[in-house]
């Protein structure tokens, strides 16, 4: 066939399908229309969704930053402390009065169905406040929520250092080493590799292996020679002797 055979065939069955199109939309125009509407509003609603997430994902950050400020909110025990305290941030009077306020924001957010990261700070700082009134059972449940959700993050490092210093208050060194460990061997800087090590040394101190925290200072010591943490383990490399 030659070529001006082919192509005239190509442009002969380009034709026949448009025809056939035409006629299929003629006899069915009102599944075309219908097809086009589904279309339409499929198209209406993955934009409406992402419009929704980006609104959610926004609010779901301001609350938790709200939650964050109240977790840190100055403890104005005198006067002169509400007087110096900022207009429009959150004042206490006490540890115990914030930390309940805490918990109690947080519990709003997460009976509010918020997931993502908003769920895991929110159950983060109510671990925290958990911790700082001393109810150490309900922190580690919270706690421990936030290492299964976020092990990997921030938020997830911050609960795993929270625990293991629960745990080491607690009594339990063994509990709180491999936690201490983690951290000190977590590359990234999410926390600071040396309080995870001290954390370690004090826990190999506790039971009883004075050889291998006696090391671990020394260790900490000579890699962080500028970190704040060089003073608690100079002293207590001083009480090992």
């Amino acid at each position: 066939m030659k070529r001006e055979e082919r192509h005239q065939a190509k442009r002969n069955d380009l034709a026949t399908l448009l025809d056939e199109v035409t006629h299929f939309a003629g006899r069915n125009v009102r599944k075309v229309v219908l097809l086009g509407t589904v279309v339409l509003v499929v198209a209406l609603g993955v934009l409406g969704l992402r419009l929704w997430l980006r609104a959610s994902d926004a609010k779901s950050a301001r609350v938790l930053a709200e939650l964050i400020d109240t977790y840190n909110a100055p403890i104005t025990a005198t006067l002169e402390d509400l007087q110096e305290a900022q207009a429009g941030v959150p004042a206490f009077t006490s540890v115990e009065e914030r930390s309940r306020k805490v918990i109690d924001r947080a519990t709003s957010i997460l009976e509010g169905g918020r997931t993502g990261p908003a769920r895991a700070g929110a159950l983060l700082y109510k671990g925290m406040a958990q911790s700082d009134l001393k109810l150490y059972d309900e922190a580690e449940v919270s706690l421990n929520e936030v290492l299964g959700r976020d092990a990997g993050g921030l938020y997830g490092s911050m609960a795993r250092l929270r625990l293991a210093r629960i745990r080491e208050s607690r009594g339990k060194p063994e509990e709180a080493l491999p936690l201490y460990q983690a951290i000190s061997e977590d590359a990234r800087g999410l926390l600071p590799r040396e309080e995870g090590m001290l954390g370690m040394a004090r826990c190999q101190e506790a039971m009883g292996r004075k050889d291998e925290a006696g090391a671990l200072y020394r260790r900490l010591m000579s890699e962080y020679p500028d970190s704040e943490y060089q003073i608690e383990a100079r002293q207590r490399l001083a009480d090992l002797s």
